[in-house]
């Protein structure tokens, strides 16, 4: 999975997370939906989250599993955070938003971030 797909493919999770989970709320403006701030975080985050893989890789650290399980779950869950404290046209309202929401942005960027990991060791045996 290259980069691009992993961007594009956590871009969508974060979206659609938001716009499905219990527990988050996307402001309106005048009855209509704040679709801008809620492209901007997904596309933040997405960013982010698709980078670890990448940023591992150039400062040289050996990516694994466990790094980055870490690191995209640092950036997911506290984006979140974020989120539930600061609103940014998207808020957490409940505990089950940033739980739901933190978990399953995580597990897809994992999985994404892990499927980079794959192809990179095939393609340098």
């Amino acid at each position: 999975m290259n980069y691009f797909r992993s961007l594009f493919l956590n871009f969508l999770t974060v979206f659609f997370i938001n716009r499905m989970s219990p527990g988050i709320e996307i402001g309106t403006y005048d009855q209509v939906t704040n679709i801008g701030a809620d492209i901007l975080f997904s596309l933040i985050v997405g960013f982010l989250n698709a980078s670890v893989f990448p940023f591992l890789f150039i400062l040289e650290l050996r990516p694994t599993v466990l790094k980055l399980a870490l690191g995209t779950g640092l950036i997911s869950f506290s984006a979140f955070g974020v989120i539930s404290v600061i609103s940014f046209g998207v808020k957490v309202i409940a505990p089950s938003g940033f739980f739901i929401g933190g978990g399953l942005v995580w597990l897809v960027a994992w999985l994404a971030n892990y499927l980079e990991l794959r192809q990179d060791r095939d393609l340098n045996k």
